[in-house]
């Protein structure tokens, strides 16, 4: 089911799990955890008995080396200390300008009667709002072969939680630990060997060979940026600077391998989550021709123009139009942990190097936990709705000490894309056709989502004049 039809498994997992659910998978079983106060337990109360699952680790190890999503330990307490000033909440304000920027944009390229991919397009829109922000870096041109890249990538990352040769080395991995547990005498070695299989063992196969090629393409971007910012002598502020100037408490500098994992993991964490949650809430906008009158109508108060950090309160819907988008669809609709020690989750004993998963997509579903869940209503998230949600209820950005350092970031920039998005066009969908999610590592729209683009009256003959000029 995982392979087939993995969101049936998931939508299963909604109806039949209340804490803890067993899965069975061909080579171990696996525990679901799926009502609010497990999860809190997992995530918070119990984090430090518990570590990024290798079936998260592994799979993205290629692409994300041991940055911030996948480190472990020191090594992520030290990362986390060095990038959190970075994404202070007046830091991550003072950016706004550029969001709406990159929107605008994007908007440039497209014309009256149009069919454009929104789902490209606000890959593209937030591709160039994290680089630009984040590295300072202009990705406007690059923004498709980084695409296709980063696409390939998380492809092969999907490939990896179901395929027989990475499974059967996570579990190799598993039988050393637990074989080092058991024995003082062979633990070392025994400890040493898992520590190599760790990471997945590149075999010669052509879908292989395609993944280390497009990682190389990202390695070499990154590489050309550290070093041109290394030989500018212009003053930066972002987080790229901030990761060239950080030292450890001994002094010393970041390896390159180091900063070119925190750069791909922040960079691909900046956009991904916000790209797909921005499609999503488009094409659910457009299903729902009072909901889309109504964000109209509130974008429309601004008078046309460019929405600014102090409008966020006047644009609460949009917010909350984010925010319901990413409860139906949850980019990161599967996060997993193992246990480091023996200990419990509800009420139940979980023992050492035991499996779990949460997924955001089935807690989000609940019939117990949300009206009518498979109904989109922005209003769930209206200021006066939202604190009676359970704790834990909602996580798309997760909980407790590792939830995602840019969750700000991407709730600024949703709401300002969006209002820039809808000042200067009305979209309606090219099909009526359902678009289902894409049963791939991040829950995008399968085969994007096609829109016909009518420019609003002001922007055409801003855009008219302008080609007259």
């Amino acid at each position: 089911m995982f392979d087939r039809d993995r969101f049936d498994l998931l939508h299963r997992i909604t109806r039949e799990v209340e804490d803890l659910g067993r899965v069975r998978f061909p080579t171990r079983d696996i525990v679901f955890a799926n009502s609010p106060r497990a999860i809190h337990e997992l995530f918070v109360e119990k984090a430090k008995h518990f570590a990024k699952s290798p079936s998260v680790r592994g799979p993205l190890y290629p692409l994300a080396g041991e940055g911030l999503f996948t480190s472990e330990g020191e090594l992520w307490r030290k990362q986390r200390r060095m990038m959190s000033p970075v994404f202070h909440r007046a830091k991550i304000d003072a950016l706004a300008d550029v969001m709406v920027e990159c929107a605008e944009h994007a908007c440039a390229s497209w014309s009256d009667g149009g069919v454009v991919d929104i789902a490209h397009e606000t890959t593209r829109i937030a591709m160039n709002v994290a680089g630009r922000t984040l590295f300072g870096m202009d990705t406007s041109d690059e923004a498709d072969e980084i695409g296709r890249a980063l696409t390939v990538s998380l492809d092969w990352a999907n490939y990896a939680l179901r395929a027989t040769p990475v499974l059967l080395q996570m579990e190799v991995r598993l039988a050393l630990l637990r074989g080092a547990d058991r024995s003082n005498v062979l633990a070392r070695p025994l400890n040493a060997l898992a520590a190599r299989l760790e990471r997945p063992i590149m075999w010669p196969t052509k879908r292989n060979r395609k993944m280390q090629s497009a990682i190389a393409l990202l390695d070499a971007r990154v590489q050309r940026m550290i070093d041109q910012r290394r030989a500018s002598n212009a003053a930066q502020h972002d987080f790229l600077s901030h990761l060239l100037h950080a030292r450890d408490d001994d002094g010393g500098a970041m390896s390159d391998k180091q900063l070119r994992d925190e750069i791909l993991t922040i960079f691909i964490a900046g956009h991904e989550t916000t790209a797909t949650g921005l499609a999503w809430a488009m094409y659910s906008l457009a299903r729902n021709p009072p909901l889309y009158a109504r964000a109209r109508a509130t974008v429309d108060a601004l008078g046309g123009r460019p929405p600014v950090v102090s409008d966020l309160e006047s644009l609460e819907f949009l917010g909350c139009v984010f925010k319901e988008s990413l409860r139906l669809y949850p980019p990161v609709y599967l996060m997993g942990r193992i246990a480091t020690t023996d200990t419990s989750l509800a009420g139940h004993a979980i023992p050492k190097h035991t499996v779990i998963v949460v997924s955001p997509l089935a807690l989000h579903r609940r019939a117990d936990l949300w009206t009518q869940p498979l109904r989109f209503d922005p209003d769930r998230f209206s200021s006066a709705n939202a604190a009676r949600q359970p704790q834990d209820a909602y996580i798309p950005f997760g909980d407790g000490p590792r939830i995602c350092i840019g969750a700000h970031f991407a709730q600024l920039e949703a709401p300002l894309v969006l209002a820039r998005l809808f000042q200067r066009a009305d979209f309606k969908l090219a099909s009526d056709v359902p678009i289902l999610p894409d049963n791939s590592a991040t829950l995008r729209p399968r085969n994007g989502v096609p829109m016909n683009i009518r420019l609003r009256p002001t922007y055409a003959r801003e855009v008219s004049s302008s080609l007259t000029t």
